[in-house]
Formats: structure tokens, C-alpha cells, sequence
């Protein structure tokens, strides 16, 4: 190989892993995890990991919208626990209603967000930890930190459980949020403006686009997910807890990351989110078969992973 085909073939190399490592390293972790555990490859394992992913997952594709402006959000945890109660006390309610009441809920929640951050100009970290620490603690007031029951139809309770092709329902509908979601970011007007706002938000004002309008509505569309999250959540447990999706802030930051979308804005993509979503799930899943650690592992093993990524992610850059 002369010098200047090793030199593209390093730079081909280089701009795939760039763009590609959230995929290299769900395939690899994955025939990792099929070695070092028989019962990875089973129906029952693979399911029960892709309907805990389903849930997370719509709050890391929310978060994906955020963090592609440039900003952050820190109440997604909260957000979830708080709407999945409103959907719970909602359940004795006409069908349309239980659906509707907790995505509008973590809408406005979002809405709070966003116009705080574009209007008032608060800091992203400080107006979503205000509001983290408001819609947590509303859901203990409401719920007196006792847990709430409601009684769904029964249909949402066998939807809540339901398999279409060996498929559980709720991967399918992570998977049409996140199809969706590739095709507003990657297709749309209001897609390439979040882009633009994250690359350089004074430019974006230069060129006519009305960044307050699309910081809020980033706000509303991760908070929107993360009602959506609650939601599911609700109607899988048939209950709802003060302390639900405590520390999904984090993990839904951590799946952004390690899907390649850069914490400083304007570079990333919804399909790096989902195998970062999965490569985690992979870590947790394999943890737990593995039998004999405690689930903090999972905390520990990501940090790692997150580091590795972000001295990579810094490495390419350059």
C-alpha cells in the first residue's frame, strides 16, 4: 500500500469510526454479551431489554433535540415521574384523556423550560434544575411519597404487555418515535434550524431564524418524550412512585454522548442516540446476568465508557 492510499485509508477509517463508533460498539458489545451469557439470545431476555430501552429511550431522544442546541436538561427524571402520577390518577378517564393529560403535562413542563432558558434568559443547568427539583417534589406532594394505584383499561393493560411478531409493543413505538424523529432532524426545516442554532446561534440569528422559538421547542418536544416515558411507565406498573426514573437524567445524557451528539451542540444524529441507548441496556442487561455484581456496576462501567468516549471523541476532532 503506497503512502497516500494508507493516508485515505486511515482518513476514510478515521471519518467512519467518527461517525459510526455508537454502531461498531453495540455490535461488539453485543457478541460480547452473546459469549458470556447463554440466556442473552433468548426471547424472554431480549424483549424485557428492548421494553426497558423503549421507555429511557423516548427521554434520550428527546434529550438528543436539547443537547443538539446546545443546551441540557435535567428535570426529563423528574418529568417522568410526575406525568406517569398524572397518568395514573387519569385512568378511570376515557382513553383519549389518559393519553393525552401526561404528554400535555410534560409539555408544558418543557414549555416552562424553554421560556425560561430563550426568554428570560436563565441558564440551561440552573432553569432545568429548578424546575427538576418543582416536578419532583410536586409528585411527593401528590403522592404523600406513597405509591398510586389507578385502574386502566384493559386494554392498555394488554397493550402495556403486548408482542406483535415477537416484537414487544412498546419497542415498536420507540422505533416509529425514533424513525420520526430522524426525519424531522435529518429532513425538515425546523431540523436543520436546531442544527444551525447548536453550530453557532449567532450566525442562526444572522440568517433569520428565530432561536428562541426553536430552543423552546426543543424544551417542549424533550419534555413532550419524557410524558410520553411516564406514561408507558404508568400503565406497564399499573401504579405510579414519587422515586420513578430517578437518575434518567443522567442516563439519557450519558446515551446522547456515547451516540456520537457533542454536549457543545450542533453535531449528532437520533440513530446514534438509539445504539447508545442499547449499548447501555446491553451493560445493565449483562450485569444482571451475570448474577453475582450489584447493579451499580452498571454506574461504574458507564462512567468508564462515557470517558472513553468523550477522550475519543476530543481525539478525532483534532
Amino acid at each position: 500500500m503506497t503512502k497516500k492510499a494508507k493516508s485515505r485509508f486511515v482518513k476514510g477509517l478515521k471519518k467512519f469510526m467518527k461517525s459510526q463508533s455508537s454502531l461498531v460498539g453495540f455490535v461488539v458489545l453485543v457478541i460480547i454479551a452473546s459469549f458470556l451469557h447463554d440466556k442473552f439470545f433468548t426471547v424472554l431476555n431480549l424483549t424485557n431489554m428492548l421494553r426497558q430501552a423503549s421507555m429511557i429511550g423516548l427521554v434520550a431522544i428527546g434529550m438528543t433535540f436539547v443537547i443538539l442546541t446546545g443546551g441540557i436538561d435535567l428535570s426529563v427524571g423528574a418529568t417522568v415521574a410526575l406525568t406517569a402520577m398524572v397518568a395514573t390518577l387519569s385512568a378511570e378517564m376515557p382513553i383519549i384523556i389518559i393519553l393525552i393529560v401526561p404528554l400535555a403535562a410534560g409539555a408544558l413542563i418543557g414549555l416552562l423550560n424553554g421560556v425560561m432558558i430563550s426568554r428570560l434568559n436563565v441558564q440551561a443547568f440552573i432553569a432545568t434544575l429548578s424546575v427538576m427539583l418543582l416536578a419532583r417534589g410536586l409528585a411527593f406532594v401528590i403522592s404523600d411519597a406513597e405509591s398510586v394505584k389507578g385502574v386502566f383499561p384493559d386494554v392498555m393493560k394488554q397493550g402495556a404487555r403486548a408482542n406483535f411478531l415477537g416484537i414487544p409493543l412498546y419497542g415498536i413505538v420507540f422505533a416509529v418515535v425514533v424513525l420520526i424523529a430522524m426525519l424531522v432532524l435529518g429532513y425538515t426545516g425546523f431540523g436543520k434550524k436546531v442544527y444551525a442554532v447548536g453550530g453557532n446561534e449567532e450566525a442562526a440569528k444572522m440568517m433569520g431564524i428565530k432561536t428562541k422559538t426553536i430552543t423552546t421547542l426543543v424544551y417542549v418536544i424533550c419534555g413532550m418524550l419524557s410524558g410520553f416515558a411516564g406514561l408507558l411507565i404508568s400503565l406497564r406498573m399499573g401504579s405510579a412512585l414519587a422515586y420513578t426514573a430517578q437518575g434518567w437524567e443522567l442516563t439519557a445524557i450519558a446515551s446522547v454522548v456515547i451516540g456520537g451528539t457533542l454536549l457543545t451542540g450542533g453535531v449528532g444524529k437520533v440513530s446514534g442516540t438509539f445504539f447508545g441507548v442499547m449499548i447501555l441496556q446491553i451493560i445493565a442487561n449483562s450485569i444482571n446476568l451475570q448474577g453475582t455484581l450489584e447493579y451499580w456496576y452498571v454506574w461504574f462501567v458507564t462512567g468508564i465508557l462515557l470517558l472513553i468516549v468523550i477522550l475519543f471523541q476530543k481525539r478525532i476532532s483534532h
